[in-house]
């Protein structure tokens, strides 16, 4: 089969002059080296095969494959290729033209375009240019065996290349990015090993010209591995998802501006006016009918404010003045257990450092170098453990669910709104839940541009598939893999354990001994089944215990991980306390030596679920019957600790703990944590995957990161209640014409 793009001889005229040349042979040189430096450290054949992709038996491979795709065309002109030739064929042909240029430093004529391939190598290798091709690739990098498979090239620049317009094929720059499993590569973490190398092909290539030319190259070196290339679009056209979520965020806007204006004229206004007025009648001397009223008599006068519609009163549930005072006040009901909003933003903050570290690790450069010296030092344990931040919020939740329930049976002789109670769940979570699903499926794909960017969110091919199971709240009943928004794994457990929460708190009113017997039965479930499933699975104690771990073991330990009869321990104990809380009404005497010794117990133990795996990350072997324990009690263990912190508080046996974590401050913040929630991990792929380059891992860049992250994620957490999570819950009392809370809301408006 003869190429369209004949090769010249030496004798003919080339293109190139000797600066040219000795470029190229400086970069082959280089490219040779470099292949050769890393293949020696790769002692796999599919990696070394990968690498040798730049040696220049490869690349003549790849030119018969581009020449075998060009085919139906072989014996036409360029007109011909230009006029009718399939993506396909134009790609081949530009490739050629690109790799033969490179290579062999000869030249094609392109029929009557003799000097087409002249211009484009001026483009690429001139020094008044700098957009170049070539430059624009990836190329292996130092730390393979470190884990730096991530190879992203220059996306920029890629996009910024232009051929001649005097070519018959006018293309340009395209970035593509060719993803290869590496399962004979060393494991350095429980993520999957992937080489990702940035490519910088002709514009006319397609995704599928690419993949499938890469894959007969890789076929021609008789190698196992396989590949995938995704090609970008600089600029992508907005699709339906997109306008419609934009329509639905500008709907929104509106009803929030709206809302603000009416609440603004005709509620705060006239309470400002009146304000002023009373306090210009104390300043003057005014003396009315209030001066015969006794001294020590004080009426507050009330301004005059109409009563809004029923319209009215839906807009102004969107005002963003109104919904801003109420998540600034600081201001709590009596018998609040106000100890509850410190742990809250502590625990938040915990969740949010954990998952900062795994992000950060799955696009590191060093992960392979970074972690098997971090995890040697006691401090890693914090990253470790850190799950046991979620079980914080399940023993709160669990506490008052009862507490709250119970104290609103009593007043109501046992009765109980059913509707109420499960509906101002669902309300309270799902509205705002669903929004950050349809804002992160439809409008994701526009946030970001970049190499490391992918054309697709891995979490939005699943919202689109399985966005459903969030909102029946049965998505930790699946496998992990499948998960629309990973961590929503935690609201799917949370809903399921309110809904069985009248099976313990129940028995718990009428029949005490009866209630704690049904609660002993969940635990023990609860922590017999991990227990087995440990044994019988062979999973480790926690998520990343050793480096060792690999990516299989840890897909079947977050199915293990998220599943409520696994993780519903923490919730039953939180509730047990929520009982004890409703029996003693927060009174508890006991001597200062009992005290000591409970905190000292609660201490104790906490620091033994947090640093009793360093052993085992740091090389100690960890046997099975180990493993299996610790997932069967920690959890229990970790959710009684936390209990005692509040039940200590709350009775007045917390000393300065209660005066840190009761502090004002954290008040606002608590309210933050469910949006905080839904949000950070979206803040983290935006900061990740909108980098030019991969992240270096080390004690600065990480803390740096997450304090970022922190800070970013409690601002798009504001704008996100003020948009649309106090303003549902607001509509609540509208739509059901509730001016007080029942016993729902009240057993649900702490636990958010």
């Amino acid at each position: 089969m003869t190429s369209k793009y004949p090769v010249t001889t030496p004798t003919e005229e080339t293109c190139f002059s000797q600066g040219d040349a000795e470029r190229l042979d400086q970069a082959s040189l280089l490219t040779r080296g470099a292949t050769a430096d890393t293949a020696s450290l790769v002692t796999a054949p599919d990696v070394q095969n990968l690498l040798a992709l730049s040696s220049a038996t490869v690349q003549q491979a790849v030119l018969t494959s581009a020449t075998t795709l060009s085919s139906p065309s072989s014996t036409g002109s360029s007109s011909d290729v230009a006029a009718g030739a399939s993506g396909a064929e134009v790609c081949a042909n530009d490739t050629i033209a690109t790799i033969m240029a490179l290579t062999q430093r000869q030249m094609w004529a392109v029929q009557s375009e003799s000097g087409a391939l002249c211009r484009w190598w001026d483009l690429m290798w001139t020094d008044e240019e700098d957009n170049k091709m070539a430059d624009a690739a990836g190329k292996p990098k130092p730390d393979i065996l470190d884990g730096n498979f991530l190879w992203p090239g220059s996306y920029d620049l890629c996009f910024s290349i232009r051929s001649d317009g005097n070519q018959s094929s006018q293309f340009s720059g395209q970035y593509c990015t060719a993803t290869v499993p590496l399962a004979a590569a060393p494991q350095v973490s429980f993520f999957p090993i992937v080489l990702s190398i940035g490519l910088c092909v002709p514009s006319t290539c397609s995704s599928t010209d690419m993949t499938s030319l890469l894959t007969d190259v890789l076929a021609l070196l008789n190698t196992s591995l396989t590949v995938k290339v995704t090609c970008r679009e600089k600029d992508k056209p907005m699709d339906t998802k997109a306008k419609v979520g934009i329509a639905i965020c500008s709907v929104l806007l509106a009803m929030l501006i709206a809302g603000t204006v009416l609440d603004i004229l005709f509620i705060q206004m006239p309470k400002w006016r009146s304000q002023d007025i009373m306090s210009f009648k104390a300043t003057n001397g005014f003396v009315g009918q209030d001066e015969h009223q006794p001294l020590l008599h004080h009426q507050p006068a009330k301004a005059y404010v109409p009563e809004p519609g029923v319209v009215s009163r839906f807009l102004i549930a969107f005002s963003i003045y109104t919904n801003c005072s109420k998540l600034l006040s600081t201001r709590q009901p009596p018998g609040s257990l106000t100890c509850i909003h410190g742990i809250r933003f502590l625990s938040m903050t915990w969740v949010v450092l954990g998952h900062s570290f795994l992000f950060a690790m799955s696009s590191a450069e060093n992960a392979g170098r970074y972690l098997p010296v971090f995890i040697q030092r006691w401090t890693s344990q914090a990253i470790t453990s850190a799950t046991v931040s979620v079980d914080s919020f399940f023993a709160l939740s669990g506490m008052l669910v009862a507490y709250l329930t119970l104290k609103e049976m009593k007043k109501r002789n046992g009765k109980l709104n059913w509707f109420m109670f499960y509906f101002h769940r669902f309300w309270r979570l799902t509205p705002a839940y669903m929004l950050v699903i349809m804002v992160y499926t439809c409008l994701s794909p526009y946030w970001g541009d970049g190499p490391l960017w992918p054309e697709t969110l891995g979490d939005r091919d699943k919202c689109i598939s399985y966005w459903w199971r969030n909102f029946l709240y049965i998505n930790n009943l699946f496998p992990f893999e499948q998960m629309c928004l990973a961590q929503s794994w935690y609201l799917a457990n949370d809903i399921q354990f309110y809904i069985l929460s009248p099976l313990i708190f129940l028995p718990l009113f009428y029949f005490p001994l009866l209630g704690i017997g049904s609660a002993t039965v969940f635990m023990l479930v609860s922590a017999i089944t991990p227990a087995m499933l440990t044994m019988r699975d062979s999973l480790p104690p926690g998520i990343v215990a050793k480096v060792e771990v690999n990516s299989t073991i840890m897909t079947d330990y977050m199915d293990f991980y998220i599943k409520p009869y696994n993780r519903m321990g923490p919730y039953v104990v939180g509730m047990l306390a929520g009982y004890f809380l409703y029996r003693s009404d927060c009174r508890l005497k006991i001597k200062k030596v009992v005290n000591l010794c409970a905190w000292a117990v609660a201490t104790a133990c906490s620091l033994a679920i947090l640093y009793g795996l360093y052993g085992a990350s740091s090389g100690s072997p960890v046997t099975l019957a180990t493993s299996a324990f610790y997932n069967a009690v920690h959890r229990h263990v970790w959710g009684a600790c936390v209990c005692w912190v509040v039940v200590a508080c709350v009775t007045g046996n917390g000393g300065f703990v209660n005066t840190i974590l009761s502090w004002s401050a954290f008040v606002p913040l608590s309210r933050l944590t469910y949006c905080i929630y839904l949000l950070h991990l979206m803040m983290m792929e935006l900061y990740l995957l909108n980098s030019d380059t991969t992240f270096y891992m080390n004690d600065i860049n990480v803390v740096m990161f997450f304090l970022s992250i922190l800070v970013v994620s409690y601002m798009a957490a504001t704008v996100a209640s003020m948009a649309f999570e106090a303003p549902l819950m607001g509509l609540e009392k509208v739509l059901l014409h509730r001016e007080k809370s029942d016993e729902g809301s009240k057993a649900d408006v702490q636990s958010r």
